[in-house]
């Protein structure tokens, strides 16, 4: 009796336990439904404002990037190709004011028999009126204006007197007053405008009493920054058109068609001086733009450079008739709260737990996505994680470090997904202050960092060395960036080369005059990594005598105060690889001034004119020449210390996802998810779950 007693004794708080963790487990299963078979992720962060004007990262980018899509895309190959912008044509217009109506006849009639033009020049329209002639060429190629005209015969030509006026803006109004005054006006034969700041006159008489009216009028209008420029005797001008043509079944997700409205709007809103994207430079080449109906856009270059639809690959489609009114802070707050795009999902809901759920989009102009629905919960334990794994409800993680211990010590139910390295991590260095105007120094600064010892995985992203100073597999780049190696004695021989030499009695470098050798890195105070590779950074430099502080300060701060004062010896920052070739505009010596991205400060002609280089070239052979020696002279030069680069961890339930992808006809490819050159992006859309088919040990790992 005694026995039982105490083995009652001993046995029930064991079967209270036994107990409290069945029902615990029962309960997890009726708190667990899965939402019909919607593929769902397991969170540990609320999904962000789902904003494509701001950079976003983890899981609020991949949700982004499912509900807004560019006009442009880029293949497997990372090669841009047409989306929404469907085609693009690019063509060159010579306009020719012959001597009368028969001799524009006659060139128009040679020119179609095309014994004027050269092998490689190809007409695709002409156009006469009276003695106006217009040719429109294809393609920008360099000296075709100059090349046809040679062709066309001396007595053919009219005789004109060229003169171009450049105004700021509103040319059409501003000269339409001069000629209602004008006492010389007759002198005028023709005029072409181009844009709302070009006209041309072309002139016949006594044109130095025209010119003298033209320019006594416009000194007195000096705010419209009057240019006139005499080009001499001349019949014709010319000119660059782009023309954009949309997709006519493009739509938004609430049914809207979308139309060249929507990119004009989107174009005018966000290369504006309120712009909260800076995007104005990447356009400098439109002099000017306008609707050719609801699906085609014209636009006249004022340069041509090769880099014009990467441009256009940037910029975020905005619906026009969601800002009835014009766009501001608070009419943009309100269209994030609820978007809508053009992508191959649309948000359903938000949830209560800082998630959402989406929706396949069943008029996505790319197919509609074999999976229905998308569940982004959160789920708050690791035993609710593992609960939901085993009842084949998660299909994603973003794992805490709890999951990510559990899954090392029990491979098998969870597997990772490295995508592309994205974001790089650099050191950016004022180079207009002393000591880091010497390249001496900051050769010595790289050479002194052992990156083994300072690149730390975690649950959610990976760090690697740097590889390319361009997006990782971008096909004009064969070859890696050749940056310093770690070599702590080279980095002391440099420093004692730039008349830094140790001080046993200060334990550090200092200059001839004693000085210690001191630098302040700046960092974003609020991102714990950047803080974490700054003081890793600092423990090696100490290692050659570089004393560095490190000053946490608001990222607001850094941005306006001393960034663009350049404030500061060096910076810590954090960027994403744009996917484009043109680095122009934080690179180049233009780029230096209040507004451009050149923080650095760096004035190298070499650098200057590889620049120019890749925004001009179409051979692909000349693109990766230049793109190799841009990569060199950056190494050799350092303007920054490339730390490192990141890439975001997806874990997925082992066995749980395959690709999908429509093909035409109801027909889909079906193959294991992978990442390919293009990343993430390019795949995650077309992901569809599996049933859970758990092995024997998966299913004892996950405690059935």
């Amino acid at each position: 009796m005694m026995f039982g007693l105490r083995a009652l004794f001993y046995l029930t708080p064991l079967a209270l336990v036994f107990a409290a963790v069945t029902l615990f487990l029962q309960v997890g299963r009726l708190q667990l439904p899965s939402i019909g078979d919607a593929m769902t992720g397991s969170i540990r962060e609320s999904i962000g404002p789902l904003n494509p004007l701001l950079p976003v990262s983890g899981v609020t980018r991949e949700v982004r990037d499912l509900v807004f899509d560019p006009v442009l895309i880029r293949d497997d190959d990372l090669r841009l190709r047409a989306h929404i912008i469907e085609a693009w044509q690019e063509q060159t217009l010579i306009t020719i004011r012959c001597s009368s109506e028969e001799a524009a006849g006659e060139t128009e009639a040679m020119l179609r028999s095309g014994e004027w033009l050269a092998e490689d020049q190809s007409i695709v329209a002409i156009d006469r009126l009276d003695s106006v002639l217009t040719v429109a060429l294809d393609g920008f190629e360099r000296g075709a204006v100059e090349k046809l005209m040679r062709e066309v015969k001396p007595e053919y030509r009219g005789d004109y007197l060229l003169v171009r006026l450049t105004l700021s803006h509103s040319i059409r109004d501003s000269f339409t007053t001069f000629l209602s005054t004008s006492v010389e006006k007759g002198q005028i034969k023709m005029i072409d405008y181009e844009g709302d700041r070009i006209a041309y006159l072309f002139l016949k008489g006594e044109t130095d009493l025209f010119l003298r009216e033209l320019q006594l009028y416009y000194e007195s209008n000096l705010v419209l920054e009057p240019e006139i420029e005499v080009m001499g005797p001349q019949c014709h001008t010319s000119s660059q058109e782009l023309i954009l043509d949309l997709r006519r079944d493009a739509k938004w997700h609430d049914s809207t068609p979308v139309t060249a409205k929507d990119l004009l709007f989107s174009y005018t809103e966000l290369t504006g001086p309120d712009s909260p994207l800076p995007l104005r430079s990447s356009f400098d080449f439109i002099e000017s733009i306008e609707p050719v109906s609801d699906y085609r856009i014209r636009i006249i270059c004022q340069e041509t450079p090769a880099i014009m639809m990467e441009s256009w690959e940037k910029l975020p489609l905005l619906p026009a008739h969601r800002f009835p009114s014009g766009a501001n802070s608070k009419s943009y707050a309100e269209f994030f709260e609820k978007p809508i795009g053009t992508g191959p999902y649309q948000v359903k809901r938000r949830l209560s737990d800082g998630g959402i759920i989406l929706e396949a989009f069943p008029d996505y102009i790319g197919g509609k996505p074999k999976q229905e629905r998308l569940v982004y919960r959160k789920f708050e334990s690791l035993e609710s994680k593992l609960l939901a794994l085993r009842s084949g409800i998660i299909d994603t993680l973003v794992p805490d470090s709890r999951f990510r211990d559990w899954a090392q010590r029990n491979p098998g139910a969870v597997r990772q997904i490295r995508c592309l390295p994205r974001i790089q991590h650099l050191v950016a260095w004022n180079l207009q202050a002393s000591p880091l105007d010497n390249v001496e120094v900051r050769l010595a600064l790289a050479e002194s960092v052992d990156l083994d010892t300072v690149l730390e995985d975690s649950a959610t992203a990976y760090q690697q060395s740097v590889n390319s100073l361009f997006f990782p597999g971008s096909p004009f780049v064969t070859e890696s960036m050749p940056l310093p190696l770690y070599d702590p004695r080279s980095a002391e021989s440099r420093l004692e080369k730039a008349g830094y030499t140790y001080s046993e009695e200060k334990g550090n470098r200092v200059d001839k005059a004693g000085n210690l050798l001191m630098l302040t890195l700046i960092v974003n105070e609020a991102n714990p990594e950047q803080i974490r590779l700054a003081r890793a950074l600092v423990d090696h430099w100490s290692g050659v005598g570089v004393v560095v502080e490190v000053q946490e300060l608001p990222w607001q701060e850094i941005l306006t105060d001393r960034l663009v004062s350049r404030n500061f010896d060096g910076v810590l920052l954090s960027w994403e690889v744009p996917l484009e070739k043109d680095r122009y505009s934080t690179l180049h010596s233009n780029a230096i001034e209040e507004g451009g991205g050149n923080l650095f400060g760096l004035r190298n002609q070499v650098v200057d004119e590889l620049l120019l280089k890749l925004r001009e070239e179409t051979d692909d052979t000349s693109v990766t020449s230049a793109a190799h020696e841009l990569q060199e002279e950056i190494a050799g030069l350092q303007p920054c210390f490339f730390v490192c680069e990141t890439g975001r961890i997806v874990w997925i339930r082992t066995r749980a996802i395959e690709l999908a992808r429509p093909i035409g006809g109801g027909e889909y490819t079906s193959v294991e998810p992978g990442i390919g050159k293009a990343g993430l992006e390019r795949v995650r859309a077309w992901w569809i779950r599996r049933s859970p088919e758990w092995t024997e040990n998966e299913k004892k790992l996950l405690g059935e």
